[in-house]
């Protein structure tokens, strides 16, 4: 994986059981609509497949079964309930942190030495709260214990960063773990210390879109998933290669 190249451009059912889905989102797809009957999102996608998923009801109309989201310009994995029963399971187990997701990107060190210091310290957690940044909120911002911010910023986040592996030329291969995530999460907390993701118009100001031409390939991908299935409880884990 690299912020130059597009791996694969259509979703696909990674893996299926009778109350569930973990499904491939390419990037630059929407995981979800904005509004009812919004086509070209990655649930549009799956309801087509699936029309019996279009009964559950999600925490908003619109977003069906979907237990979790991906920020459009990010890749991998996402976990789809496909009747009510599951969809509660799966969001009890969600709210308990039982649903592990780990993700892995291709990093930008801001400073040799400080990617040493961190390297010698994983695994590294780095939690906060969050509040939106910028015009429109389009960005968001870690909310640390000293910020004067902190109190009023809702509740905790917390990405642990597993391994970084620095390659001449290439940059940082990174892998992460977090149970629930917010809104650029990985992307926010990873800029927060001096790795910012290639391809990330956001986070990273080295970026200039020079490496793409007109697309933009963020280098970070939901690689893997682990939870409690909704009927028997037995530990599942999927793994993209």
């Amino acid at each position: 994986m690299s912020s130059a190249e597009s791996l694969i451009e259509s979703p696909f059912v990674v893996q299926d059981a009778p109350g569930w889905s973990a499904v491939f989102k390419p990037h630059g797809m929407p995981t979800a609509p904005l509004r009812a009957g919004e086509n070209g999102t990655l649930l549009a996608w799956f309801l087509a497949l699936a029309p019996e998923a279009a009964s559950v009801r999600g925490k908003k109309s619109v977003e069906n079964g979907l237990i979790h989201r991906l920020d459009t310009p990010t890749e991998g994995l996402v976990l789809i309930a496909k009747d009510q029963s599951a969809y509660d399971a799966l969001q009890e187990s969600q709210n308990a942190d039982l649903i592990r997701k780990t993700y892995r990107a291709i990093c930008d060190p801001e400073s040799r030495a400080e990617l040493d210091r961190i390297v010698k310290g994983l695994p590294l957690a780095i939690e906060s709260r969050f509040r939106a940044w910028g015009p429109g909120g389009r960005e968001v911002r870690p909310v640390f214990p000293a910020d004067r911010r902190y109190d009023a910023a809702g509740r905790d986040y917390r990405t642990v960063l597993v391994s970084a592996e620095f390659t001449e030329g290439e940059g940082v291969r990174c892998a992460c773990e977090l149970t629930r995530g917010y809104r650029h999460q990985v992307r926010a907390h990873l800029a927060s210390i001096g790795l910012p993701i290639q391809g990330d118009d956001l986070y990273n100001r080295r970026y200039t879109g020079s490496d793409t031409g007109s697309l933009r390939i963020l280098a970070l991908s939901a690689v893997g998933l682990s939870f409690p299935d909704p009927i028997t409880k037995a530990p599942i884990t999927i793994s993209l290669p």
